[in-house]
């Protein structure tokens, strides 16, 4: 098939999507008209862009702006390069495809392809059928070892529409780290957006106090956003780094324009969980985290502690004292799973959650947070137990509806 790609050039404006997490929609559009009308480079046009549920679209955008909104927005799961719309007819076949993006300088040589086939309002063909189309052309393209990327096929109608993930591994994912097999941990990409949205209510904490800290990503993701790091400070490269027309002065530029400043305020973090094996994971965490964030211009007073226990069982009084005192304090609650169904019933644990919560507020400092609710049941259990209106926000996490609540 001749598949009409054409070169690829950074100053060319082009389509690109942007994935972000499922209930995030009104927060990102409220963010990216805030980049557009306000942008750290340079600019010769203004981009467009339209807001969906679970992904945004930059259209009449270059490179540099594409990779700016990317830089700016830190709950974005994937970043594709939009490849057009082509017909999906009888003719059709993905023979050629891999060439012609290597020929115009869209994949870089050494990556290879997963492919991610799509269909929507369409019943003559399948995922499946899409898929053997790919097998055909390219039953033995790639090598698992390799690096891949991923390139989604959408049959929508009468057309196949196609983009190309620009990043690689997905920008989710923050280091090398080998995931805890007992836990599900909220993904990295929505706890940044939870995270976005307890700053708006408590802008300059002084510490974070994370019970049932599980895996750590709400450690981790709370100190990222506090130290004003982000993806692009991470010890990992993507595959737009390696293509020919990549900006690399623009990316160093907007890496210090988002990152730490010279001075840097210091933090607390503290976190708690009651099973040795994950307190044990947790500690091995935060060792490599003080290796990685001794390459930047930050407190040397920052300070991270591990308590290993029953956080119900902790004195708040205590902990409050071991900290330092602090005087504003985030606190991101997501009970785990194995806690949850302990006792056979979730609701016990969020009306004890909320009691909790209530001898917190006593301590002379400001507690503000948010807990996670699985059900409608659990969500009205905690809100019956603080006794107390407060905002809630819907999330999907792993294919469940969740309620977050702040307080």
């Amino acid at each position: 098939m001749d598949w009409k790609i054409p070169k690829f050039k950074s100053g060319k404006p082009l389509r690109w999507e942007f994935l972000v997490p499922p209930g995030s929609a009104k927060e990102t559009e409220i963010l990216l008209s805030q980049i557009v009308s306000d942008p750290f480079l340079p600019r010769n046009h203004t981009p467009e862009f339209k807001v969906f549920p679970e992904k945004f679209v930059l259209e009449k955008t270059n490179f540099r702006q594409a990779l700016e909104v990317l830089v700016r927005i830190p709950w974005i799961r994937d970043f594709r390069l939009n490849l057009g719309k082509f017909p999906l007819d009888e003719k059709f076949n993905f023979s050629g495809l891999i060439e012609s993006l290597r020929e115009n300088e869209i994949l870089p040589e050494g990556w290879g392809i997963n492919f991610h086939p799509q269909v929507r309002g369409r019943k003559e063909i399948s995922r499946e059928e899409l898929y053997s189309f790919w097998e055909e052309s390219y039953s033995s393209f790639g090598d698992p070892e390799s690096k891949n990327t991923e390139l989604n096929a959408l049959a929508l109608g009468d057309n196949i529409i196609l983009s190309l993930s620009l990043a690689g591994a997905p920008i989710f994912q923050r280091g090398n780290f080998k995931p805890l097999s007992k836990s599900a941990p909220v993904r990295e990409d929505t706890a940044a957006f939870l995270l976005y949205l307890l700053k708006k209510n408590m802008q300059e904490p002084d510490a974070v106090f994370v019970p049932f800290a599980g895996s750590g990503t709400f450690i981790w993701e709370s100190a990222f956003s506090l130290f004003k790091l982000g993806f692009p400070h991470l010890d990992r490269n993507y595959m737009f780094q390696e293509m020919k027309e990549f900006p690399a002065p623009s990316w160093e530029f907007l890496k210090r324009k988002i990152g730490p400043e010279e001075v840097s305020k210091k933090f607390t973090f503290w976190y708690n969980d009651s099973e040795p094996e994950v307190f044990s994971y947790l500690n091995e965490r935060k060792e490599e985290y003080q290796k990685f964030i001794k390459q930047f211009s930050l407190s040397p007073e920052n300070r991270f502690i591990g308590k290993e226990g029953d956080f119900f069982s902790l004195s708040p009084k205590e902990v409050w004292e071991s900290a330092g005192k602090p005087q504003k304090i985030w606190m991101p609650l997501n009970p785990p799973y194995g806690l949850r169904i302990q006792k056979g019933s979730d609701l016990g644990l969020y009306k004890r959650i909320a009691e909790t919560l209530k001898t917190w507020w006593e301590l002379p400092c400001e507690v503000s947070g948010f807990v996670l609710c699985p059900d409608e049941e659990t969500w009205s259990a905690f809100l019956k137990g603080i006794q107390s209106k407060l905002q809630t926000v819907h999330i999907t996490h792993g294919g469940l509806d969740l309620r977050v609540v702040y307080f």
